[in-house]
């Protein structure tokens, strides 16, 4: 009933927004799914400075039970991730939904790979964690950013 009520407060900020609103939601739409996917790209390359760049100054990330709060805890999560595993962040069935001209939530699905460090190509195995990313986002002064970002996983590897 929830989400019900959700998407008629959705329809009547459109409503109110006039027919400009249809246009102004697909740019909002396609500016948050390009961070989705801008996300999972440098993530993998990994580049922690592009990555933290895509979020609030003041976002939180939730992974895997830690929670980062603001892009300078996000920038270091990364710092040493050149060194670590190769990661591979598989993006499907992104969703965005304009909740207004200066906030959106969105749900994409992720499949992840990880292989130990070391010269490419590495073996491929069974994904590390197949699972959804429930996103905040909002507009500021430099764009559309993140601010907030959850990983929930759905389906988890077997040790």
């Amino acid at each position: 009933m929830a989400s019900r009520w959700g998407w008629i407060g959705v329809l009547l900020v459109m409503l109110a927004a006039g027919p400009g609103w249809a246009h102004e939601a697909a740019r909002i739409e396609q500016a948050c799914t390009e961070l989705v996917l801008d996300y999972a790209y440098y993530r993998d390359r990994p580049e922690g400075d592009r990555v933290a760049e895509l979020f609030a100054v003041d976002a939180e990330l939730r992974v895997m039970g830690q929670t980062y709060l603001g892009r300078e805890a996000i920038r270091a999560r990364l710092q040493d991730a050149a060194r670590g595993p190769v990661f591979r962040h598989l993006m499907s069935t992104v969703r965005i939904f304009p909740e207004g001209p200066r906030r959106a939530t969105g749900v994409s699905y992720v499949t992840v790979y990880s292989a130990a460090a070391g010269p490419l190509p590495r073996a491929l195995e069974q994904p590390l964690a197949v699972g959804e990313y429930r996103d905040i986002f909002v507009l500021t002064e430099a764009g559309w950013k993140i601010q907030r970002r959850e990983f929930v996983p759905v389906f988890a590897a077997t040790p």
